[in-house]
């Protein structure tokens, strides 16, 4: 915990005040029946008691009860009938944190409660329609790339296309043939794992049978190819090699990094955060501008990202120049291109450590919930804009 609060004074500070737990509790209308007039924080997923979500949603509801808010779940069983509620005026939503909106399919309903909000006058943390884009790892990918924001060598396939073999052009772009190569293949609006293929042979067979197994996962999405990125290690505080890969929080106009890995043995964290003296030792501050600017292109107030730094050639407008131990005498130092893998994730875990190790940290998760608390009672406090009815024509 103190490697922790080191490198998040900003984390650490704005909890260090808060006063004794509140009894309260997470409204949760079991029934249509139940459901309130009006509510100033929402979340939305479809249990009603969901393991990973517990933590947070009690820090989330005590937050809330501090500021004499209120808060509720919103799920399977209500989520229909608030629909109906929100577009009638019967029901008014403050600020609303959606957690299992599938923007891609059709009339889901999780997308439209947060798009019912919004209609409503309300806040969603996410503008639907941003969300819907740039969740997107397809249309994500090509203004990334616009913008100069680096990403990995990258084919699409789009769902109308037919099967066939990569071009040689595309095998050469993805320089397939060299050395080690390796190929994830993925589907533009997977989450979590899903649907990824990770393939060890470049061969044209083994990446058709990746990619007619990615196509499996969803016949009506995009399919990306994208080369594997090979990024460097740096020496973190306790003097441990780590790869410079971070899963990157992004809420309300700040940056929350952490050093990340894939959970790999028994009680090992995937996350740790970064702390102020990494930043400036290795050189990181454009890994948190590329955070920055992700934020900014997007519209996004809430979401996670997955960077590395790459020991490859990908165009990217961010840079880290690896100086440490470098003399000047020879070879300049090396240049390490910013680069996104998984772009946006806008349903971000909060699950927390100290239940499983693979988890964020107990002190992160309580942070956001009290800053999306914060962000409930200023919406509160900004009158609302009441939806106006279409007239019919004369």
């Amino acid at each position: 915990m103190d490697r922790q609060r080191a490198g998040s004074q900003g984390v650490v500070n704005a909890l260090r005040d808060l006063s004794a737990a509140v009894s309260s509790t997470l409204l949760v209308p079991r029934h249509p029946a139940d459901l309130a007039e009006h509510y100033d924080l929402t979340l939305s997923h479809p249990a009603i008691d969901c393991v990973p979500f517990r933590a947070f949603e009690q820090w989330l509801a005590q937050a809330a009860a501090r500021r004499g808010l209120t808060c509720a779940l919103l799920h399977d069983g209500v989520v229909h009938d608030a629909i109906q509620r929100l577009a009638s005026g019967r029901l008014t939503i403050g600020f609303h944190l959606d957690y299992f909106a599938l923007w891609h399919v059709a009339d889901d309903p999780y997308a439209r409660l947060a798009q019912a909000v919004q209609d409503a006058g309300g806040r969603p943390v996410n503008p639907p329609v941003r969300s819907r884009m740039f969740t997107d790892k397809a249309a994500a990918h090509a203004e990334l790339l616009r913008h100069g924001l680096g990403v990995p060598p990258t084919i699409l396939i789009r769902p109308w296309a037919a099967e066939r073999p990569l071009t040689p052009a595309e095998r050469a772009f993805l320089r397939l043939d060299e050395p080690g190569a390796r190929v994830y293949v993925k589907p533009a609006n997977g989450f979590g794992g899903r649907g990824v293929v990770r393939t060890e042979s470049t061969a044209p067979e083994a990446i058709a049978r990746a990619v007619a197994a990615v196509r499996q996962h969803d016949r009506h999405d995009a399919i990306l190819i994208q080369r594997e990125v090979r990024c460097p290690t740096l020496r973190d505080d306790d003097g441990v090699e780590r790869p410079a890969y971070w899963r990157v929080l992004w809420c309300l106009g700040e940056a929350l990094p952490c050093w990340w890995t894939p959970e790999h043995a028994p009680n090992r964290p995937s996350y740790r955060l970064v702390t102020a003296r990494e930043i400036r030792r290795c050189h990181l501050e454009p890994m948190l501008q590329f955070v920055r600017d992700l934020a900014a292109l997007s519209g996004l107030e809430w979401f996670s990202t997955e960077v590395c730094l790459s020991t490859g050639n990908e165009p990217s407008r961010h840079v880290v120049w690896e100086t440490v131990g470098w003399t000047g005498r020879r070879e300049p130092p090396r240049r390490w291109p910013v680069v996104a893998i998984d772009y946006l994730n806008d349903q971000c875990d909060v699950d927390v450590q100290s239940r499983w190790p693979g988890a964020p940290p107990d002190v992160l998760v309580r942070y956001v919930a009290e800053r999306f608390a914060e962000a409930a009672a200023r919406q509160r406090r900004t009158p609302q804009a009441t939806p106006v009815p279409l007239r019919r024509a004369a």
